[in-house]
């Protein structure tokens, strides 16, 4: 019994250059791309573009590792196959450059389990996330559409290039604006007390408020890493490699996070560009073995979770580097 509702017989119609596009379009909802992304906005994003610019995109990574987790216990547990499709890639058409025939090849196939999507899910996080986050610029409506056509776009590609039934991405965009709303909630936390604050000065009595609506992103990197952990008990039991790889991942992103995390304090100036490209250089690789499935699976989460460690604790790192180049800076400039 297929889930398809007649899409393949319109997708297999169209042109190869629509086709094209929407490979490119797909690797904007990659798992490494959205981190890289993410990691940009954690890293630099100003003050004048978010309210929380540290604090809102260190949720949202916490929350796309959570979907990572999710989509693991979703797909092993439905067990629902892909588009016969997406067994091989698409053939690419004549005019396209040999150079980029082995990317084509690579971004249209897919293996493993195609229910929901996860780069509907992890598209809608992401680019709904951000148009959320960016709240200083722009009106909410504009920020809020332009996110929605970038999560519609990489979950519309998936059928493009079929890797998906229609049914896989509209689940996938549901639990992803699901999860986003979920993982925001989560670091909000709850206002516990500030009914009993009533006795205090009006200006303390908003600021001891405020400091508790902040987000923290240490309650969905917690979160994901428990889902994450059941995730990888569910993939061991269902004997799917790719499963274990992917949870194992996920669970130590989530420590990872957590532990990065515990080392600042959100209030970090952007990261100092030669900074930033040292702990990529570091923690990137490490990232990409855990997901590439050629280390065992404790030694991928491992690899994770130092990885994500070094990634949320860069901006401390930055400041103490920066701190310590006035320091130097002040001494050679002294007679």
């Amino acid at each position: 019994m297929t889930r398809g509702i007649g899409e393949s017989a319109i997708v297999e119609a169209l042109p190869d250059a629509v086709v094209v596009a929407g490979a490119a379009v797909t690797t904007l909802g990659d798992t490494a791309f959205v981190f890289v992304l993410l990691l940009a906005a954690y890293w630099f994003l100003p003050a004048r573009a978010a309210t929380e610019p540290r604090r809102a995109a260190a949720t949202l990574i916490a929350t796309v590792t959570g979907a990572l987790a999710v989509l693991t216990l979703l797909k092993v547990g439905f067990g629902l196959p892909r588009p016969p499709a997406a067994a091989a890639p698409a053939t690419a058409p004549d005019w396209l450059p040999a150079l980029l025939e082995p990317w084509f090849a690579d971004a249209t196939a897919a293996d493993g389990f195609g229910f929901p999507s996860g780069h509907a899910t992890g598209g809608a996080v992401t680019y709904l996330g951000l148009a959320a986050v960016l709240d200083r610029l722009g009106a909410p409506r504009r920020r809020l559409a332009l996110g929605a056509t970038g999560a519609a776009a990489v979950a519309l590609s998936r059928v493009v290039i079929e890797v998906h039934y229609v049914v896989d991405i509209v689940a996938g965009a549901v639990l992803g604006t699901t999860l986003l709303v979920g993982g925001v909630a989560l670091a909000r936390g709850r206002l516990d007390g500030v009914v009993r604050l009533g006795g205090l000065d009006g200006t303390i009595r908003d600021r001891i408020a405020r400091e508790r609506r902040r987000l923290d992103p240490t309650r969905p990197f917690v979160a994901a890493a428990v889902v994450a952990l059941l995730g990888v008990a569910v993939a061991v039991e269902a004997r799917d490699p790719g499963s274990v790889v992917d949870a194992s991942a996920a669970l130590g992103t989530a420590l990872g996070g957590a532990a990065g995390w515990r080392l600042c304090d959100g209030t970090e100036p952007p990261v100092w560009a030669p900074v930033g490209l040292t702990a990529a250089a570091v923690a990137g690789p490490l990232w990409v073995l855990a997901l590439a499935d050629v280390v065992h699976p404790v030694v991928g989460a491992l690899l994770a979770f130092v990885a994500t460690a070094i990634i949320l604790a860069t901006p401390r790192l930055s400041v103490r580097v920066d701190h310590r180049r006035e320091a130097s800076s002040s001494y050679s400039d002294s007679p």
